[in-house]
């Protein structure tokens, strides 16, 4: 009895130590303002080599801070996702040198394909069943033309991979830009969750995450660089002007043409205003001094020599005339694409559109390989900080990757830190008050075996919050609210074991026996009240969001804890201080 007492007494103590050792850095969070650092300074104390870096994290109820919901652009990532489709096709026909075969992209959805003859055909169909067996599906057929489109299972795979995509690249962009402890999170099927804890400044943030840094170089065929375009580019003015009039669009400060780009563009293409595989582009100008805003259009191939996905690395600088530009280097794989695509139109303009917008238009004086740089519209007509953040943050886009399509706040919060100090303070009283009235009820009812209860709640308290600690949790006010229903779980559990236990010693049974007995008929009754709320807590966690999952993180680990503490814990004090010291009675 006595070895196997000693053993649960060191089980007991070296948990308390270890949960302690865990909660040191939040302690010290809370004390100085600052957490251990995860890479120790020399001007560090010395004892900080000892302790992880992980801490408990407050959550924005409790912090204050910014709380965003954003949803993907769905139709745009259809619409590239079926762009890489065509061009993966048109690679593989040429490849497989078939000859008079072209494709188009119709309404955005569908590839349209014509072919020469019969042969040529039944080729391009062997091809499909090959390599697109699981993508694309057959719409129709008509003479020497077949229509095609993406799978269902196909769409679903691209949905997936947007939100995983925009989940990652948010990510990189946030610990670029130096924000302490976010949370970006997936809410639901189709939207994502991001929390930033202690921000309350956020419109630079906000533009950073919303930029889709989608940066493409394609070729100019009509815009104010082009005299002899075909269309011209008083043509192209004059097509734009009649969409507007015929969809009776009108602006106004938050509202401009390049809103409407989808539209137009299917509008053009539909009615053959302009040529097939191009597409209309804006250059956004603002005057400096009234502060009006200009869209220029631009007529474009669709297809561009080079994406941002195939960039190397982006960083500010400044060109000659001492203003921001971005510098690019081309990964390897795609210099040689990038210098044949300039080589071949040295002397033609071309377009260097980033999130739709056309940033110049440069005309190519000689081939470009590894290596250019972006313009960012300087010159006088934009205030050169503006200029320079701006190069700053198109290169940290870039640098960190495009996102797949746009993303649009569906939801915005900004919580003060009052708020968060007010919650802090509220819910820090409720959990005291009622602590202290549990500690007060227990005591005078249980005596003795009350304050072994309230002894194991101590010890519950520290083993939750370690345990939060060392995965580096959140603890936000539902968690308070777990945390205060932990409490009472546990406090469930002691007043059930005591029960049977006086039960036991009004039937005669002695001391040691009679503890005995009443842990082993308490156990089952335990067990099913805190089963059911674990299976609850679960159901919680894998469907739940933001805050429900705060509860029900802080709720499973506590009910996990608070098991330990009122069956094994409290016996161990038992059996010390009343089996192992021989007393006859217990004060219970």
């Amino acid at each position: 009895m006595t070895k196997r007492l000693n053993w649960r007494i060191f089980l007991v103590v070296a948990t308390t130590l270890f949960a302690a050792y865990l909660l040191f850095p939040t302690v010290i969070k809370f004390k100085t303002g600052k957490p251990i650092p995860r890479v120790k300074q020399a001007e560090d104390p010395w004892y900080y080599s000892l302790f992880p870096s992980e801490v408990l994290r407050l959550g924005l109820d409790l912090r204050g801070g910014v709380h965003l919901v954003l949803g993907i652009d769905f139709e745009e990532v259809q619409k590239s996702a079926i762009q890489k489709l065509q061009s993966q096709l048109e690679e593989i026909i040429a490849q497989e040198k078939i000859e008079g075969v072209t494709t188009s992209l119709s309404q955005d959805t569908y590839i349209k394909i014509s072919y020469p003859s019969d042969a040529a055909w039944e080729k391009i169909d062997q091809i499909i069943g090959r390599q697109f067996g699981q993508t694309i599906d057959f719409e129709g057929q008509s003479e020497k033309e077949a229509t095609l489109r993406m799978s269902a299972l196909y769409m679903n795979e691209v949905r997936a991979r947007a939100i995983d995509q925009s989940l990652e690249t948010l990510r990189n962009r946030i610990d670029e830009f130096g924000i302490a402890e976010p949370i970006i999170q997936r809410h639901g099927d189709d939207r994502i969750l991001v929390q930033f804890p202690g921000v309350r400044e956020i419109g630079r943030l906000k533009d950073i995450i919303s930029r889709t840094a989608r940066l493409s170089f394609q070729m100019e065929i009509s815009g104010p660089e082009v005299p002899g375009g075909q269309p011209t580019f008083q043509e192209l003015q004059g097509l734009v002007a009649s969409f507007v009039k015929d969809k009776k669009l009108k602006f106004g400060p938050t509202d401009s043409i390049a809103q409407h780009l989808n539209d137009l563009n299917r509008y053009l293409e539909e009615g053959k205003k302009i040529p097939a595989d191009s597409e209309v582009r804006f250059k956004k100008e603002e005057d400096i001094n009234t502060k009006e805003v200009s869209y220029t259009p631009y007529l474009l191939e669709k297809k561009p020599i080079l994406t941002g996905d195939e960039l190397d690395d982006a960083y500010y600088g400044f060109n000659q005339k001492n203003e921001a530009v971005v510098n690019f280097s081309v990964s390897p794989g795609a210099a040689n694409k990038f210098g044949e695509g300039t080589g071949a139109n040295i002397g033609h303009f071309m377009a260097i559109v980033l999130d739709n917008n056309v940033h110049s238009a440069p005309r190519i004086n000689a081939r470009i390989t590894d290596r250019g740089l972006i313009e960012m519209g300087g010159g006088g007509s934009r205030n050169p900080q503006q200029v320079t953040n701006d190069a700053k943050d198109t290169a940290l886009v870039l640098r960190s990757g495009a996102l797949p399509a746009r993303l649009q706040f569906l939801e915005e919060r900004v919580i003060g830190p009052s708020l968060g100090a007010d919650a802090i303070r509220s819910g820090l009283t409720a959990l005291i008050i009622g602590f202290m009235a549990v500690l007060v009820f227990i005591i005078i009812y249980y005596r003795v075996a009350g304050i072994v209860a309230v002894g194991a709640l101590s010890l519950n308290g520290i083993f939750v919050l370690g345990i939060m600690a060392a995965f580096e949790a959140t603890l936000s006010l539902p968690g308070l609210a777990g945390l205060v229903l932990t409490l009472g779980m546990a406090v469930d559990a002691n007043v059930i074991i005591f029960e049977y236990i006086r039960e036991e010693l009004r039937a005669g049974k002695g001391v040691s026996l009679a503890i005995a007995e009443g842990y082993g008929r308490a156990w089952s009754a335990i067990l099913d009240g805190n089963l059911t709320t674990i299976i609850a807590a679960v159901i919680l966690l894998s469907f739940g969001y933001g805050p429900i999952r705060g509860f029900a993180v802080t709720l499973l680990i506590g009910i996990i804890c608070s098991m330990f503490t009122a069956v094994f814990v409290t016996r161990v004090f038992f059996d010390y201080f009343v089996v192992a010291k021989g007393r006859q009675s217990i004060n219970i």
